[in-house]
């Protein structure tokens, strides 16, 4: 059956009834340094067991903060392309929305191919209040999501505990949110475990505020780094519970699942025993390394390790690649499908050999150990891992991957889009 599957994959002769399952999940504000099989001393077995069944990458890259990144992979285009450059690009500080007339998501195009779709979770980057039909129109059949900050309505704020979610478009108070959007995924794929079936799962973990979680409600923990622990620990065991009830269903054979999250954690903790600087919005590489890993039983064995280099949109090319959907010529996709990679694909020419990733005006391009900023700043990972000081111009290897990073940042705008006047305006120190 895999190496049917296979072939079906590779000729483009894959049928409704094959195509293998789609399961996107995406932690909210955490970065490697709290996934312990990446060296983190916080322990996350769940994870762990995903990554030694699977392709755990160390070298994926988003942007810095999560709007961009969200509509970066929704839209597999890079920011100068959607225009979502900040996180305040959003409804409720002035943006206009994610237009489902201006851009095809991968959910879209995967359900008019004969998925089933839904997403959980976060959505952000519509007001659900001012259009309803939103996220069928973005592509997803049925939805639980946190409806997001929306003004005049101060209860919209809750997520965790008493939290208000959107189910199907149906407003309701929920024991802890987390919970109900976990069980909502866990029974949408039972009752389309026939189907294949696409789940985006943009977790409300970790992101603040960090609160208790029903594993240590008894006794909180003190401190907020603590209840950032706790917040890891209880994501942790809301991905394993639906990882179980996928191999339950008998459904692991033929679903593909991604874990990673949208930027760098918004707590400090330790990566290989040292201390790792929290790094949500942080320009610096623990703003945008993050955990990525992939299950694909029908694709690889498992228990690999690759260095292969991972961009955010390289998920859309790549979820059209392994449900055997052609886009639409008019549709500009700035990414490349990693089936390649997930297949084991020796090809360097199947492969990425560079990474973009934007933030405001900030751009940079890297390769697997540097990187290149439009400050004119150049650093090698393997000899400063923090970045503090600048590759010597002397170094033997720096002037020529400076010059071809420096080529490739060339080839992009210059000049991001401003921030939205409304916001700009209340907050005049942002650029």
């Amino acid at each position: 059956m895999k190496k049917l599957l296979l072939l079906l994959l590779s000729t483009g002769m894959i049928g409704a009834a094959q195509k293998p399952n789609i399961i996107f999940i995406m932690v909210d504000d955490m970065g490697r340094d709290w996934v312990s099989c990446y060296g983190a001393e916080h322990q996350t077995p769940n994870i762990d067991q995903l990554a030694n069944q699977g392709v755990l990458y160390q070298t994926a890259w988003c942007t810095p903060i999560c709007t961009p990144t969200r509509v970066t992979l929704l839209t597999g285009q890079y920011p100068f392309h959607h225009g979502w450059v900040q996180h305040y690009d959003v409804p409720r500080w002035g943006g206009a929305g994610l237009r489902a007339d201006r851009f095809i998501t991968f959910a879209r195009l995967l359900r008019e191919s004969g998925y089933a779709t839904a997403i959980g979770g976060k959505w952000q980057i519509n007001h659900l209040g001012q259009d309803p039909e939103i996220l069928k129109k973005h592509g997803f059949d049925e939805h639980c999501v946190w409806p997001g900050v929306e003004e005049g309505k101060p209860e919209t704020v809750e997520r965790f505990w008493n939290g208000l979610l959107l189910t199907n478009g149906k407003r309701s108070k929920v024991p802890y949110g987390p919970d109900a959007i976990n069980d909502f995924l866990i029974d949408y794929i039972k009752r389309h475990k026939d189907d294949p079936f696409l789940v985006y799962y943009p977790m409300l973990l970790t992101h603040g505020p960090h609160t208790t979680t029903p594993m240590n409600k008894a006794k909180a923990p003190e401190g907020k780094p603590a209840l950032y622990a706790g917040n890891v620990t209880y994501m942790d065991y809301l991905v394993g519970k639906l990882v179980a009830a996928i191999d339950k269903l008998s459904l692991k054979e033929r679903t593909l699942i991604v874990f990673t999250g949208d930027n760098g954690s918004a707590s400090s903790g330790t990566l290989n025993g040292e201390p790792y600087p929290k790094g949500k919005g942080r320009q610096a590489n623990w703003g945008v390394h993050v955990p990525f890993i992939v299950r694909a039983p029908f694709l690889n064995k498992g228990g690999i390790v690759s260095r292969d280099l991972i961009d955010f949109t390289d998920l859309y090319p790549t979820f059209l690649d392994l449900a055997g959907v052609t886009p639409p010529k008019t549709l500009k996709l700035d990414g490349k499908s990693f089936v390649p990679s997930l297949r084991g694909d020796e090809d360097p020419f199947k492969k990425r050999s560079w990474i973009y990733s934007q933030i405001g005006g900030f751009r940079m391009i890297r390769d697997w150990y540097h990187i290149v900023d439009n400050k004119g700043a150049f650093h090698n990972l393997l000899k400063d891992p923090r970045q503090e000081r600048k590759v010597n111009p002397q170094d033997k290897i720096a002037p020529g991957r400076r010059q071809r990073l420096q080529m490739i940042l060339d080839r992009f705008p210059k000049n991001a889009p401003a921030p939205f006047p409304e916001f700009k305006a209340k907050h005049p120190g942002l650029n």
